[in-house]
């Protein structure tokens, strides 16, 4: 009975080790298209400028701007002197920001973890004690 355990632990072992590389050989960002002449240079400067003015009235964003010494006088005259496609990739690079971090990701993997060696404890009939 015993050898039959440590034969199924081994193989549920084997199974998530090995369902893990999969996983973790897909890359993050696989999503390749092909754009036509037309739609790459498509984007409005108007657009743009509101994408950005919203991060800038963000309160975090203003106070550490008025830190180093930046008024919004000085950052409209700034952005006005930008040309349209860095107006658009300064723009696109916004989006990707996350303020305070992407620390929700790092908490959701680390409880998944520890619920996966919960399991895996539980089928090899070990007891987690905690003194």
């Amino acid at each position: 009975m015993r050898f039959v355990k440590k034969l199924y632990f081994r193989q549920i072992a084997l199974a998530l080790a090995f369902a893990m590389l999969i996983i973790g050989s897909i890359p993050s960002k696989s999503m390749a298209y092909v754009v036509g002449a037309d739609r790459a240079e498509s984007f409005s400067r108007a657009a743009d400028i509101d994408r950005v003015q919203r991060v800038l009235e963000s309160k975090l964003v203003s106070e550490k701007l008025s830190q180093a010494g930046l008024s919004m006088t000085e950052i409209k005259s700034r952005l006005d002197k930008l040309s349209d496609t860095e107006l658009h990739s300064f723009a696109s690079q916004l989006d990707s920001l996350y303020p305070g971090g992407d620390a929700l990701g790092v908490v959701i993997a680390i409880l998944i973890i520890v619920i996966l060696v919960m399991v895996i404890l539980k089928l090899a009939d070990r007891k987690i004690v905690i003194r």
